[in-house]
């Protein structure tokens, strides 16, 4: 079973400037007006909508009540012990970023993630740290698929070394895996 610490707050830092960051678990981030203003900003800037949400959302914009939803379907995956979102906080507890697992399969669950461009150099230790805590709530590999051309993402898996997986490449995307035993 797969099983997270309750108060999971893990410090990491920006790999650019050293900003001090936290990674939390979804489930204690409340959904405040100030953080679904900061969910729907950084999910239309334009390199985050244009990968993620320009085709689910027939090119119009992220509105406030996605945000809500996807806060609301990420503190329910807690409670369920289904899936496993995570919010990057700076030190105020302004979202900066999001990562997630996106379900408790122990040997392959695939992740996700997105970031502001104003808080660049984050990522990284944010997958990283993440992928820690997944190790020792009981996770055995991940994986992550990546559209071809998303440098940046194939950038993060790279350094917090994830592999290809040619087996199961794609027309429009690739596979990367990372064992944790």
């Amino acid at each position: 079973m797969i099983a997270f610490p309750d108060g999971l707050r893990m410090p990491i830092a920006s790999h650019l400037n050293g900003r001090r960051y936290f990674v939390v678990r979804c489930d204690h981030v409340e959904p405040t007006a100030d953080r679904l203003a900061e969910i729907v900003s950084i999910c239309n800037e334009p390199e985050v909508y244009g990968w993620l949400f320009r085709d689910v959302l027939g090119g119009l914009v992220y509105p406030p009540e996605k945000a809500r939803g996807w806060l609301s379907w990420a503190a329910e995956g807690w409670r369920a012990n289904s899936h496993f979102c995570f919010a990057v906080t700076d030190e105020s507890g302004g979202i900066v970023a999001a990562c997630d697992i996106k379900s408790s399969d122990p040997d392959g669950a695939e992740i996700g993630y997105w970031a502001s461009a104003l808080h660049r150099g984050v990522m990284t230790n944010a997958v990283d740290a993440m992928c820690g805590a997944a190790r020792q709530a009981g996770f055995r590999s991940l994986m992550a698929w990546v559209r071809h051309g998303n440098i940046r993402s194939l950038a993060v898996l790279a350094r917090v070394g994830f592999r290809p997986d040619v087996a199961r490449r794609e027309k429009t995307r690739d596979c990367f895996t990372l064992e944790l035993t």
